[in-house]
C-alpha cells in the first residue's frame, strides 16, 4: 500500500510539472556551427523550420493556449524555453531511393536563463512501406514529427529518457556520408 501511494505521489508531481509551467520553444532553430547538413537538403527541406513546426505543435499542445514558441528567452516572460540545435541532418536527395533520412539535434530546457536539463534526439525514417516513393524533405518531416513526440514527453517528465535510435539495416553511413 505504501508503495502504491508513494508512486502516486511520484506520478502527480513528475506529470504535474508542465501542467504548471509553461514551456515555448526558442525559434528559429539553430544549426551547430559543425553541423552537417548538405546545402541543398538545409535549402530545399528546411529542417530547422519542420522542427519549429513540430515541436512549436507539440508544446502548445502541453501549454493549452499561445503557439507554443517564442522569439527569444528573454520574451519569454516566465516560461521556461526549450533552445533546439541540429548538430546533424543525414539526407541526400532522391527521396527513399537514396537510402535513409536522420535528423539528430540538441535540446536545452531553460529555466530564468539557465539551463536546468539537456538531452540529444537524434530520429531515423526510410519514409515507411511507401518510402521509394516519397521524397527527402517528406521523409525528414517524418524525422521532425517523432522529434517533437519525444520532446513533448521530455518537457512534461523530467524522470523521461530519450533513448537513442538505431540506424536501419540498410543505413551504411560510410557511402551516406561520402555521398554528402
Amino acid at each position: 500500500m505504501k508503495k502504491m501511494l508513494a508512486l502516486g505521489l511520484v506520478a502527480v508531481a513528475v506529470n504535474g510539472y508542465a501542467a504548471d509551467k509553461t514551456v515555448l520553444l526558442e525559434v528559429p532553430v539553430s544549426y551547430h556551427a559543425d553541423a552537417g547538413v548538405v546545402p541543398k537538403v538545409k535549402d530545399e527541406c528546411k529542417p530547422e523550420a519542420q522542427l519549429a513546426t513540430h515541436v512549436g505543435a507539440m508544446l502548445k499542445k502541453l501549454n493549452g493556449s499561445g503557439d507554443g514558441t517564442v522569439a527569444s528567452a528573454d520574451a519569454a516572460g516566465d516560461a521556461s524555453v526549450l533552445r533546439l540545435q541540429i548538430t546533424h541532418v543525414l539526407g541526400v536527395g532522391g527521396g527513399g531511393m537514396s537510402g535513409p533520412k536522420a535528423i539528430t539535434v540538441n535540446a536545452e530546457l531553460l529555466e530564468g536563463g539557465k539551463v536546468v536539463r539537456q538531452t540529444k534526439v537524434n530520429r531515423w525514417s526510410t519514409g515507411g512501406m511507401f518510402g521509394a516513393m516519397r521524397g527527402t524533405c517528406s521523409i525528414l518531416d517524418s524525422c521532425a514529427a517523432a522529434i517533437g513526440k519525444d520532446l513533448g514527453k521530455w518537457v512534461n517528465n523530467p524522470s523521461f529518457q530519450i533513448k537513442e535510435e538505431a540506424a536501419p539495416k540498410n543505413a551504411e553511413p560510410e557511402k551516406q556520408a561520402a555521398a554528402q
